[in-house]
């Protein structure tokens, strides 16, 4: 609580998030929704292999101007079931880049409203979906907007609307009478005076009016902070008690006076609500979640879960009624006097200036993220569900009443913090992503679940598909996420036919996409991933502050300052602190920095990318030092404290701080105690890391994240290749859990390194991923590597035997711990290529008629001379034969193509082997062939791309494809990328890639 003491010393109770609030606010929570507690304690195969609904990926369910049916929710949230998912964000969004205006390059989308927000009709649709999502054990969140980026409903909010401080002026001379009538503004709806004040200007200017009748209901301006040659502010008289009857009436003394007269204007859409006030956003959740969560009765926090609002995009308010008792509650004294800043006029010691208008920004701040975000949560927990919004509050950094908010903070109002990511460039995964910082907020404040807009771009649509989106999904795993939520699953009308009709963003995926059927695997493959990173918590060695306001926008996080010599390690990680959980939250337990919900850290870094910073957290750091903490500090020194309540007594304890914790050559390296804690300055993390001996936690070439419980370790890792991987985990046995087949087995070989960490053979296909555990004790004989040109495939241990697959023929050298070793050859049969031709059932996405082709080479669709084929969208199943002895059909096999565009099912001999969507595309065979003949079908979908290219250069009566996707005649180059396709615009590849062959392993037994 010591971060806000100074500023709260005049208010008996105020709700601050302090470490007692904290921990009852947990509490509390916890009673609503078990994936609030604390880390989960136990790890399950039969989880991992059949994913459970509660950690199944989610999905935006967007509708389109409230066009749906009941009939077409039972059939979307049933195939959202059938497909592994496991609840949804209902968003209906009106007037949000859904109308085409030449400038957005958006797609508009040409339906006329079906049921009106909020109306009787809309919300039986709400209603029925509740239903409907409790029937089918699926969970779901609402929108609490009309809109995305902004708070807006089909309502006048009159008076609680969002508002503006503007000011006018009148200079007048002294003494004199000075008397104004003081009109409402006829323009300016819901006006209301804020304050009337008198301004000693230090100017010789002797050429102002000498009182009488002056105008201050003139030109109206907005906040304006001082310029550098602004007027100089002297005695400020408060003309309050000036004010009879609407006209004031002042006696001016000597000199030259400035009349300010302030008041508010409302802004904004006539839906939208004042963000800096409670009691408005209470009547705006009241006007929307109350009347949905009447509807809901009893699948209020059953099935109904979750309320949410989308990353803030909306404008900008930077006044609210109430605003001055808000100021003295969070800066600690009176506006009143410092108004005139905001009219442009200097105050004596300009030095001033910038703080004060840091202490107002700070306050705009802080009443949206307390008086909506806080508000809204506590709403919410009132009524037994829970609340998250994305992009930690203000989106634009540019907007410059949020430039002081401290974003990590507004996400710590969430039960969830939510991020985004966008999938428009595999070779430059993480550019557009703020995942990371999401998950830093959820690290530092307690929140298990980390959810993520998963997906979402603004390129070409329908060009997306499993294999392309694995490796974006993979790396914001690595970066934090857990609970994905695909952005989009678009509600379109089933009569308006197919592709059919689309939100302007995201990666598509419903019953129209043309690889619907086959995506169940990839859901599973999420659920997975999500299951295994919910357990635990997040391992880090070190936690960094920075700064007062930490800012969120794109970007993996991989250093916390950008222009600092002190750049974290690889094999480590971190996690940012905001001011409140530093100074509130943070404490010392047997050397560790910790916090109230386990998370713990090896050292904390202090590395400035702004030198002003409270009082309060220097403090705090020294005290953490004395209590036994090891604190890094980097070459910025803190300069001041940033407001002015305790100015200058303040700024001088700072330096005496900065004296005692700094020393004087900051460049050359020191480990100092202090108390019984540790202070390093002058040298890079690197030899920091082997100075205090903390070794790396992950060694080796691929991306890794760790999660770590009372008796499991797990590590998520991604990459590409063959390598030795060291995991900073001593004498524990390590397991293989494969995601994408669910399949999970001890490792083969490991070994223990002198300093205590454990080794572990990894080799990872393209884009690949794998989850290696660790969690029983390491066995006392075991192998510590195996040679050869492929690594086997454990099966099982019989008596003394252990059953392994070899792929490959070669001769294998197996070592043991004992230092023993066995030379094992293996000779497997030469792969079956299928050289036959293929017969090939084309089947269009659009519902026209199947036709029938031969290839007898496998060449690309997109390359066909055939119209038909070269501009097909949708599934063709290929066909051919292939023959074997008995031994090859005895043996373990499997079928291996290079690659599928986009997606395929394989069957043999009529047996469904199920679908294989990413690498290393192959398929296990075993126990279903046969001597002689073998049938082999693959079918293979593609994008809707190529059908929609096609049609773009076919005139409009001989499409076959209806959307609304379709290019604008006067869109540029650049916007039709944010549309659709043209005629001219490269085709994607398709179809199945060759060679295409049966591969043979052999089982051998070895006794060790």
């Amino acid at each position: 609580m010591k971060y806000l003491k100074r500023h709260l010393s005049t208010i008996a109770s105020v709700a601050v998030f302090s470490l007692a609030a904290s921990l009852l606010f947990q509490s509390c929570v916890n009673k609503i929704s078990k994936g609030k507690s604390a880390g989960v304690v136990s790890i399950s195969e039969n989880d991992f292999r059949t994913v459970p609904d509660s950690v199944k990926p989610w999905v935006y369910y967007w509708w389109l101007k409230g066009n749906v049916t009941k009939e077409q929710l039972a059939r979307d949230l049933e195939e959202m079931k059938a497909k592994g998912v496991g609840g949804f964000l209902l968003f209906d969004s009106r007037g949000y880049w859904d109308s085409y205006d030449g400038k957005t390059g958006h797609v508009p989308v040409p339906l006329n409203v079906k049921h009106e927000f909020m109306s009787p009709g809309w919300r039986e649709m709400v209603k029925f979906a509740m239903q409907e999502a409790h029937r089918l054990g699926l969970k779901m969140s609402i929108n609490l907007a009309n809109t995305g980026g902004s708070l807006r409903g089909p309502w006048n909010m009159k008076e609680n609307r969002a508002k503006q401080l503007i000011w006018t002026t009148s200079d007048v001379r002294g003494p004199a009478k000075v008397s104004a009538q003081l009109d409402i503004p006829a323009d300016k709806k819901y006006f209301q005076d804020v304050a009337l004040l008198a301004v000693r200007i230090k100017s010789k200017d002797s050429s102002l009016a000498k009182g009488h009748e002056i105008n201050l209901n003139g030109e109206w301006k907005t906040v304006s902070a001082p310029t550098e040659n602004a007027p100089v502010a002297g005695e400020v008289v408060d003309l309050r008690d000036k004010i009879s009857n609407g006209k004031l009436l002042w006696d001016a003394p000597d000199g030259n006076w400035q009349i300010i007269r302030f008041g508010f204007q409302i802004i904004g859409e006539e839906g939208g609500v004042d963000i800096l006030n409670s009691g408005a956003v209470t009547q705006y959740f009241n006007l929307m979640g109350s009347e949905i969560l009447k509807d809901a009765g009893p699948l209020a926090g059953v099935t109904l879960t979750y309320f949410y609002n989308v990353s803030w995009e909306g404008g900008q308010p930077d006044w609210t009624v109430g605003f001055e008792k808000e100021f003295k509650k969070y800066r600690g004294y009176d506006i009143r006097q410092y108004l005139p800043v905001l009219a442009g006029l200097s105050l004596e010691d300009r030095s001033l200036n910038e703080r004060f208008m840091r202490d107002y920004l700070k306050t705009v701040s802080d009443c949206f993220m307390r008086n909506c975000y806080e508000t809204i949560g506590n709403l919410c927990h009132a009524k037994g569900i829970l609340w998250h919004s994305e992009d930690g509050g203000p989106w634009p950094r540019n907007a410059p009443m949020f430039k002081e908010a401290d974003q990590l903070t507004f996400w710590g109002k969430n039960d969830m913090p939510q991020g985004e990511f966008w999938c428009s460039d595999l070779n430059d995964l993480g550019t557009k992503s703020n995942v990371r910082y999401a998950a830093m907020a959820g690290h530092i404040y307690g929140q298990p679940l980390i959810a993520v807009e998963a997906f979402t771009h603004m390129g070409r649509h329908w060009t997306k598909y499993p294999a392309y989106l694995k490796p974006f999904a993979d790396i914001n795993l690595i970066d934090g996420a857990n609970f994905f939520i695909w952005h989009t699953f678009t509600a379109s009308p089933l009569e308006v036919g197919k592709p059919g009709y689309e939100y302007f963003a995201g990666t598509h995926i419903n019953p129209n996409v043309t690889w619907w059927d086959k995506a169940g695997n990839f859901f599973d493959y999420l659920g997975r991933c999500q299951s295994m990173l919910r357990k635990g918590k997040f391992v880090a060695d070190v936690c960094s502050y920075v700064s007062d306001k930490n800012y969120v926008m794109w970007g993996r996080g991989e250093k916390w300052n950008p222009n600092s010599n002190l750049t974290p390690v690889k094999g480590f990680s971190y996690d940012l602190l905001s001011s409140e959980v530093l100074t509130d939250l943070l404490l010392v337990k047997n050397g560790k920095l910790v916090l109230p919900d386990g998370m713990s850290y090896s050292m904390l870094v202090v590395d400035l990318t702004d030198p002003v910073i409270p009082i309060e957290v220097l403090e705090k750091v020294k005290k953490l030092i004395e209590n036994g903490a090891t604190v890094v500090l980097g070459k910025n020194k803190p300069t001041r404290d940033p407001g002015i309540n305790g100015y200058p007594e303040c700024d001088k304890q700072m330096q005496q701080l900065v004296k005692n914790l700094w020393p004087d050559d900051n460049g050359q390296f020191q480990i100092r105690s202090l108390g019984e804690g540790k202070v390093i300055t002058g040298t890079n993390m690197e030899e920091i890391m082997k100075k205090i001996n903390i070794l790396p936690d992950f060694e080796g070439p691929f991306q890794y994240i760790h999660r770590s419980g009372e008796d499991f370790d797990i590590y998520f890792v991604s990459g590409e290749g063959k390598s030795d991987c060291t995991f900073r985990i001593n004498d524990r046995k390590p397991e293989i859990w494969d995601p994408i087949t669910g399949k999970t087995s001890e490792a083969i070989s490991y070994r223990q390194t002198s300093d205590g960490r454990t080794i572990v053979p990894l080799t990872l296909d393209k884009n690949g991923s794998t989850f290696v555990v660790f969690r029983e004790k390491a066995s006392s004989s075991h192998l510590t590597s195996v040679s050869g040109s492929e690594n086997p495939e454990w099966l099982n241990t019989e008596g003394t035997s252990n059953r392994y697959i070899f792929w490959q023929s070669g001769d294998y050298l197996f070592s043991l711990t004992n230092g023993a070793s066995k030379k094992v050859t293996a000779s497997v049969l030469s792969p079956v290529v299928i050289s036959n031709s293929w017969n090939v059932t084309f089947e269009p996405a659009t519902g026209a008629k199947k036709f029938d082709s031969t290839f007898n080479e496998l060449t690309l669709w997109n390359e066909n001379s055939s119209p038909e084929i070269k501009y097909f969208s949708g599934s063709a199943t290929y066909s051919s034969t292939f023959t074997l002895n008995d031994k090859q059909a005895k043996s373990p096999a499997r079928v291996q193509f290079c690659l599928a565009h986009d997606i395929a099912r394989v069957w043999v001999n009529g047996k469904d082997l199920g679908v294989v969507w990413t690498f290393p595309w192959q398929v296990n065979l075993t126990g279903s062939l046969k001597e002689g003949i073998n049938e082999l079908k693959i079918e293979v979908t593609n994008c809707w791309a190529n059908r929609l290219i096609g049609d773009a250069g076919l005139p409009e009566n001989q499409w076959t494809t209806k959307t609304n996707v379709r290019r604008v005649p006067d869109r540029s180059v650049y916007k039709e990328g944010h549309q659709a396709f043209s005629a001219k615009d490269e085709l994607m590849p398709s179809g199945l890639v060759g060679p295409v062959q049966i591969e043979f392993g052999v089982i051998k037994e070895i006794t060790f």
